[in-house]
């Protein structure tokens, strides 16, 4: 699971989802979740740590133009391990590591390399966040 602390800097409900944005650093993400606002203990200023599954995590390599992913982490491929089917990519995002599992036919096809630089993209949705207490 990988996992990134952040401040919550912004919330936005409709009904019962609310839009959370959290600064992690200089990098903004989003997370949507579910519940109604009443019962939520999410505050504006809470620290909290956003929790998102290795397999969630597209990745991107000479990203330009646009795309609906919200959350963008810009990063240096640490490592590559292949298996049979699936390449799981660990890249440096600032003093974290993101891990992502793509299929080995993705990780070819791209030509990914240790060193390079990529982009790894979540959706909103995929996001949990976990208060830190």
């Amino acid at each position: 699971m990988n996992r990134l602390k952040g401040t919550i800097i912004a919330i936005q409900h409709s009904g019962e989802l609310s839009q959370v944005d959290i600064a992690c650093d200089d990098t903004m993400v989003t997370a949507y979740i579910l519940g109604k606002p009443e019962t939520s203990s999410l505050k504006i200023g809470n620290e909290v740590s956003l929790l998102f599954k290795e397999s969630e995590v597209a990745l991107a390599k000479d990203f330009k133009g646009s795309i609906s992913l919200r959350n963008r982490f810009e990063g240096v491929i640490e490592k590559i391990v292949y298996g049979e089917l699936l390449a799981e990519v660990t890249i440096l995002f600032k003093e974290d590591k993101i891990v992502s599992i793509i299929s080995r036919r993705a990780c070819e096809a791209m030509k990914l390399k240790e060193g390079e630089s990529v982009t790894a993209l979540v959706k909103a949705n995929e996001m949990t966040l976990m208060e830190e207490r």
